[in-house]
């Protein structure tokens, strides 16, 4: 019986586990500069904001857009300034991202899109 509990309880809070984990993924993508690993939890369209470009974009444009910043500002180092979340269950993180280039201040909201917490807005600004 207790194998069972401990099976359940494992199962019950996986989900919530992974989570939490999203923002550990992005930033552990961010710092190797591959933002399939970011983008995988984009929602299909994203208010995304590169530097002076800003608009909403599709996963996919996203991805080539992000693929551009990496290599034009190659990560450094790559720092949480802040987590949080709101009553309503969106979470949003605010990351320095470091590169030879300079520093930059990103911004990341998530929120459930009827499937699971998902990139809703990404800001990447000059710090």
């Amino acid at each position: 019986m207790k194998k069972f509990q401990i099976v359940l309880f494992a199962l019950l809070i996986s989900p919530f586990m992974s989570k939490a984990d999203s923002f550990d993924d992005i930033m552990a993508a961010m710092k190797a500069g591959q933002t399939s690993g970011i983008t995988k939890y984009f929602s299909s369209n994203v208010e995304l904001t590169l530097l002076d470009n800003e608009g909403i974009y599709s996963k996919a444009q996203s991805e080539q857009m992000l693929k551009t910043f990496f290599a034009q500002h190659p990560p450094k180092s790559v720092s949480v300034q802040h987590k949080g979340s709101s009553a309503q269950g969106a979470k949003y993180a605010i990351i320095i991202y470091e590169s030879s280039n300079g520093k930059f201040r990103t911004y990341i909201f998530m929120k459930d899109n009827g499937n699971g917490l998902q990139v809703n807005e990404f800001r990447i600004e000059r710090e």
